[in-house]
């Protein structure tokens, strides 16, 4: 083990287009969710739903930037916000967002390794009669493979972040070939006829229905905010931050409007409602005669590039959480490769638990999604706070004050459609109660663990409240110093910044002496 190692800060090694990379997990939530969809929505109807959240998950992106900025030492992405945010108030609640951005992300490992899994053993192993129950759930030669993925992205992931982003580099960039290829495919090809006739703006039900598709799908439209979970590990936290979450949001708008209207126009709602794992090979084979394969190399390769993702994402929650003193205080540390290799190895015991427990792609979607909500309210709530407590907090990043306002309206529209999902998971006909319940226990788990951490392990009193300082100190004051400097030319910076970045000179100064040493780099190139 090498004793230079800092077991306790994340190595700064990613640039912008690394964090692009690991955010295209997001095209997996097309694979894992419109087949399934088209039961109860038209095409249309998906569609809608989807570019609106796009849309949504853009302007969130530029408020998760301002506090990205803030905290350019701080893990954990929109939870480590919340947790700010809401400490002098609240503090469990900095646990249950943190814990419900984890459950929320680490989730969706179970959910995408379960469909790689269907579509193998779909694709290659049709034949097979493997089977068996455990706690009354039937599971498969799919549920094996599954489990394989996910062990696959455990290593790709503990043995550092940069290795797995440059296979999330070719794995997404043959990903988006193979979209674009089927999409142009079925819009053209004499085989396919591609018709606005085969889309509808049907619903089973009333409005309730398409609210709870807009909270089922929430995960994977507002996912770009996943470049934040990495913002420490950015050579240039502030601007590659920036950078790839406004790119990858806006970037992602076009898949999940493009690919559902060329696939679902050419091949029907019907087909793909019947196909809603394979529908992708089944466009390569009507386009191309016999090349079905490729589709099922398409969707496997994004599968994969999401299991990645989100079991990176899924670590760095959690070792945030940990750093903040919210949880067991052994998931603050890093490997020598320089990542949370603690609780990326929860991650993954906790996914094949889950996976276990409840089995059904959308059914694991709807016990994640609430904590995931949840944490996305109290992120956008905590930009709110932050303003009005940490006025003259220095920010590298600023948004105009016409922003709050608009959060304030996000913030409202994501808690009307977590109330109607949780209160309706029934309507899109997979799981009920028992996911809703799943998703609350391990949430009450997160303020079990709060308690434990500070009584136990911290041996200091249990309080609901926890001080937040008006301005930086020590150490996070000498990274917030570097980025007001590094950013100070950006157009995106108020002009007060080197007025702040002097004054951060002063703290600094002041505050050497208590100042834990940290490591930096030098380099701000792309």
């Amino acid at each position: 083990m090498n004793d230079s190692v800092d077991h306790h800060r994340l190595a700064k090694t990613l640039t912008w287009r690394d964090g692009m990379a690991l955010a295209l997990a997001l095209p997996t939530g097309l694979f894992v969710t419109f087949g399934y969809l088209l039961g109860v929505v038209g095409a249309w109807t998906a569609i809608t739903v989807w570019f609106c959240g796009a849309v949504i998950s853009y302007l969130q992106c530029r408020v998760f930037a301002e506090m990205a900025s803030m905290f350019p030492r701080d893990s954990g992405g929109v939870a480590r916000y919340a947790i700010e945010g809401w400490k002098k108030y609240f503090a469990p609640l900095g646990a249950i967002a943190a814990f419900g951005y984890w459950l929320g992300w680490s989730l969706t490992i179970s959910m995408a390794a379960v469909v790689f899994g269907e579509l193998i053993e779909a694709t290659w192993f049709q034949d097979n009669t493997l089977a068996f129950d455990i706690f009354g759930n039937h599971l498969g030669l799919e549920h094996l493979f599954a489990l394989g993925a996910m062990l696959f992205a455990w290593a790709f992931n503990y043995f550092g972040l940069k290795f797995g982003a440059a296979v999330n580099k070719v794995l997404g960039l043959l990903v988006i070939v193979g979209l674009t290829v089927v999409s142009v495919a079925c819009l053209v090809s004499p085989s396919i006829q591609w018709s606005t006739s085969n889309l509808s703006w049907s619903v089973t039900g009333d409005w309730k229905t398409v609210v709870v598709v807009f909270y089922v799908t929430a995960w994977a439209v507002y996912a770009g905010e996943i470049v934040a979970s990495f913002a420490p590990e950015y050579k240039d936290t502030s601007r590659d931050t920036s950078k790839a979450m406004s790119r990858i949001s806006l970037f992602m708008i076009v898949p999940f409007v493009v690919v559902p209207t060329a696939l679902s126009g050419g091949l029907g709602e019907g087909t793909i409602r019947d196909n809603p794992v394979t529908y992708v090979a089944v466009a390569f084979g009507q386009a191309f005669g016999g090349a079905s394969w490729i589709g099922t190399l398409v969707i496997a390769f994004s599968l994969l590039v999401g299991i990645i993702s989100t079991t990176a994402d899924g670590g760095r929650a959690l070792f945030g959480l940990a750093q903040e003193g919210m949880t067991i205080k052994q998931l603050d540390w890093v490997n020598r490769w320089g990542v949370p290799g603690r609780s990326l190895t929860l991650d993954v015991l906790l996914n094949a638990t889950v996976m276990v427990l409840v089995g059904h792609p959308v059914s694991i979607l709807l016990a994640s999604n609430l904590g995931y909500l949840l944490s996305i309210i109290l992120g956008l709530s905590a930009f709110l706070l932050l303003r009005k407590d940490r006025p003259h907090w220095p920010r590298p990043i600023r948004r105009h004050r016409t922003w709050i306002p608009v959060v304030a309206v996000l913030v409202a529209f994501n808690i009307f459609i977590t109330v109607v999902g949780v209160l309706n998971p029934s309507l899109l006909g997979y799981g009920g109660t028992r996911e809703s319940v799943i998703a609350v226990c391990i949430l009450l788990v997160s303020v079990a663990l709060y308690a434990y951490r500070r009584v136990v392990q911290d041996k200091v009193p249990l309080v609901w409240r926890l001080p937040a300082p008006a301005m930086p100190q020590g150490a996070d004051a000498v990274a917030l110093e570097r980025e007001m400097r590094a950013t100070a030319g950006a157009t995106t910076i108020h002009d007060e910044v080197v007025d702040n970045a002097d004054g951060l000179s002063n703290a600094r100064r002041e505050q050497a002496s208590n100042a834990r040493p940290v490591r930096v780099s030098a380099d701000h190139d792309d």
